[in-house]
């Protein structure tokens, strides 16, 4: 009995900092909307599924840059909790990330790594869910911080490749988009429906399926149409359907490499593919409002 009366005072003065902080994004949204009309609308999609090593993080990294490369404004947060994913991906190596910003020894502005074709990339996410509301002043900086990264920004791609379920489901709540991805492994496809099956209920609408190293268009149908019966089934949802890339010898080559596929090997299968899924990619209207990814994530 002592120790839930002692945590009411503290879980009361966490409500309280979050509702302030909210009523102050509303309140800096509203002058901002009011006061400018090229404010960008950056849509975020969180790359998603259970089972580690089916391409997450380098399908996370391929498809931002080739965002940027049709001319948009890319940003890729790697919220994994092994460091450096995505830098060792393409090449980059940084002591700093988003840590240090938390402990306050670096602005988000001097831990942003700009990456191939532009790509702005913050390592170290997966620290801002574990953030203490004690210091609201401090949380305030942050959040300010991240608005203003985000709104820089047309898209936003989230790699939570490597983290615990619960920390992956925390960055793909907060996304426009979440894409789940498989490989036609069967523990793979399993573990695809136990992430959707997490998400269904809040982020039913959200939900996108990709098939990675699928052998054939055959195979990745079959695959699709499966999970996609299950989930209409008994979550009474509907899958975004997103396809499919080829298995191709080009992503080992570029991964050992450390140059991304749709760099090196521009013509590959995979890459052709890969450019076929960003074409056919389009922004719905969300349950959730684009720009304030970190607002949702932190609150």
């Amino acid at each position: 009995m002592s120790t839930s009366l002692s945590a009411q005072p503290h879980q009361n003065l966490r409500a309280d900092q979050a509702q302030e902080l909210r009523a102050l994004v509303a309140k800096q949204k509203d002058s901002s909307t009011s006061g400018s009309s090229d404010v960008r609308q950056c849509h975020s999609i969180a790359i998603s599924g259970g089972k580690g090593g089916v391409g997450r993080s380098v399908i996370a990294l391929n498809l931002a840059i080739g965002l940027a490369q049709r001319g948009a404004s890319v940003g890729l947060i790697d919220a994994s909790q092994d460091l450096g994913s995505i830098e060792l991906l393409c090449g980059l190596n940084s002591y700093w990330n988003l840590s240090h910003v938390v402990q306050g020894s670096r602005q988000v502005g001097e831990v942003v790594q700009t990456g191939p074709a532009g790509i702005r990339i913050l390592s170290g996410a997966s620290c801002l869910v574990d953030i203490e509301l004690r210091h609201a002043s401090v949380r305030k900086g942050l959040l300010a911080q991240l608005r203003k990264f985000e709104q820089e920004l047309d898209w936003l791609i989230v790699d939570g490749s490597g983290g615990a379920c619960g920390l992956t489901q925390k960055f793909s709540l907060a996304a426009n988009d979440v894409l789940v991805v498989t490989t036609p492994e069967p523990t793979a496809v399993a573990e695809a429906y136990s992430s959707i099956k997490g998400l269904a209920k809040t982020a039913g609408p959200r939900l996108g399926l990709l098939v990675n190293q699928a052998e054939s268009a055959d195979q990745a149908q079959r695959i699709l149409d499966q999970l996609q019966h299950a989930a209409h089934s008994f979550l009474r949802i509907d899958l975004h359907r997103r396809g499919y890339l080829p298995h191709d010898r080009a992503v080992q080559t570029s991964v050992n490499g450390r140059t991304p596929f749709v760099l090196q090997s521009p013509q590959s299968s995979v890459a052709t593919a890969l450019f076929e899924l960003i074409q056919r990619w389009n922004r719905p209207q969300s349950t959730v409002s684009v720009n304030d990814y970190f607002t949702r994530l932190l609150f």
